[in-house]
């Protein structure tokens, strides 16, 4: 186990505590027992991390270095990342309680995938010139905006950090970034790597504190020129109030509802496989987790058996454990918010399968574990359908038709993702058009890639994280150039 994580912030090319010097426990969810004391920040250290994102920003070198070196600088920082997989792997599966197996085979690699993406977008970087008018040109380029302030929750901290650092950094801001004070061990490990490779002071700065606290001086800080934010949606109402004042962009992810509509020409074995992955993966507390799956009345029985089935065949333990397939809810607050979540569901008759509480024996004691949990019967006014549980809880109903199927998924507040099963291509592409939804994967094309764009409908956020083109336009700011060419210029008001 490693036991020299960094326990200091990272402000402007250095290490240090926080001013008010206190400290904050960072625990293993699985055991409870402490990792790590890191440094909790206040609003001075706030103040400091700001300066020194607009000072590196205002008079520093990345704004203004070749796009190209700007990238071989990225690069290098995947390069470190990949020498340390396997310690960055481990560290965020200890914080978290993941399972190794998921942040060896996706979570690292992912993130070192997307800094090297992000690495080759730093020059592609482009405007546009209008020459047509014969006596003016204008030019349109593309600038950096200026300091982000990006906030990310615990479920994926490595791969987060690099959802919101890479695109930033390539198109040449400065980042004030901070972790889930739960999950900060490996954002920390992160900067390190990025001042080893010499990406110059100011241009990441990591602070740890708890939302409460520092959430809205951060954010409303008059140094900070955007905000992007992953994680509750009263979070995000919160950061659009305080953002107003400075008219500050705003970039929100809050979070889905995600229905999987399963026709009955879709192939069962892989619609289990896929169900059972898009809510039980991370323990369903990811944001587009599949957490509504809506079946074809005709198909309705053999489905829930496999699913079943299936589910009870689901290891569950120690997450540092390779053969485990499921570990631990990542904070204990919110497990208990899960368990609230079942038993309303439970008091609105929801029939539970299996799963629904805490699973018994003593390597379970000390964890905050949590039962892959299977409700059927359910109806689409159900708060179990309704609410984001962010937790290990499927919720099956069943439709007559594809309009039924299209209205009960469609029948939420939030739109971030959808799936589809189907043999037949002219139907799931008929769908997905009528889906409210920012993403939508048909049978199981799902791939995470920096190319492809996360964002929602309705109360699943604005704009988009990741994307080519739509990092470019949610990070740099667009300016126009009108250059007259005319030998003749207007008299007026001589």
């Amino acid at each position: 186990m490693r036991a020299d994580w960094p326990a200091q912030m990272y402000i402007d090319g250095k290490w240090t505590d926080s001013v008010s010097g206190r400290t904050l426990a960072v625990t293993n969810p699985a055991n409870s027992q402490e990792l790590a004391r890191v440094a909790l920040a206040n609003a001075e250290d706030v103040d400091r991390a700001v300066r020194a994102a607009r000072k590196a920003f205002d008079e520093g070198p990345w704004p203004r270095l070749d796009p190209l070196d700007r990238g071989r600088y990225l690069f290098r920082l995947a390069e470190r990342l990949r020498k340390h997989a396997e310690n960055l792997a481990m560290t965020d599966t200890l914080n978290i309680g993941k399972p190794i197996r998921d942040t060896r085979s996706f979570d690292v690699p992912a993130a070192i995938e997307l800094f090297e993406s992000y690495a080759g977008l730093a020059d592609k970087i482009a405007g546009r010139c209008h020459g047509t008018n014969p006596e003016c040109v204008m030019f349109q380029i593309r600038e950096p905006l200026g300091v982000i302030a990006s906030i990310v929750p615990w479920n994926y901290p490595l791969l987060n950090a690099a959802i919101k650092l890479g695109p930033a950094l390539a198109c040449g801001n400065t980042v004030v970034f901070k972790p889930s004070e739960l999950a900060p061990l490996s954002a920390l490990m992160l900067v390190q790597m990025a001042d080893e490779v010499g990406i110059p002071p100011g241009v990441i700065n990591v602070i740890n504190g708890l939302g409460s606290e520092i959430g809205s001086v951060l954010t409303g800080h008059p140094g900070v020129d955007k905000i992007s934010f992953t994680g509750r949606l009263e979070t995000g109402r919160a950061i659009l109030e305080t953002a107003k004042d400075g008219i500050k962009r705003v970039t929100l992810e809050l979070g889905g509802k995600t229905p999987t509509i399963v026709f009955p020409d879709a192939p069962l074995d892989h619609v289990v496989n896929g169900a059972l992955t898009g809510i039980f993966c991370c323990l369903g507390q990811v944001c587009v987790a599949g957490s509504r799956l809506l079946v074809h009345e005709s198909q309705h029985d053999e489905l829930v058996d496999r699913l079943v089935a299936k589910a009870k065949s689901l290891r569950q333990g120690d997450p540092m454990d390779e053969r485990n397939h499921l570990g631990c809810i990542g904070v204990e607050s919110h497990l208990r918010s899960i368990e609230q979540h079942v038993a309303r569901a439970v008091a609105e008759k929801a029939r539970l399968l299996i799963g629904g509480r805490r699973p018994e024996g003593p390597e379970y004691e000390r964890g905050l574990y949590y039962q892959p949990t299977i409700f059927d019967r359910v109806t689409p006014d159900m708060a179990i359908a309704r609410q984001e549980v962010f937790g290990p809880v499927l919720s099956i109903l069943t439709f007559k038709d594809d309009d039924d199927a299209v209205r009960i998924a469609n029948d939420t507040d939030f739109g971030l993702m959808a799936n589809i099963w189907s043999a037949d291509g002219g139907r799931a592409l008929r769908v997905a058009r009528r889906l409210r939804a920012g993403k939508i994967a048909i049978n199981g094309g799902g791939w995470f890639r920096a190319n492809t764009p996360m964002g929602g409908y309705k109360m699943s956020g604005i704009g988009t994280d990741l994307g080519l083109d739509e990092a470019i336009h949610e990070y740099t700011g667009n300016k126009t150039i009108l250059y007259s060419i005319a030998t003749e210029k207007m008299a007026w008001p001589e």
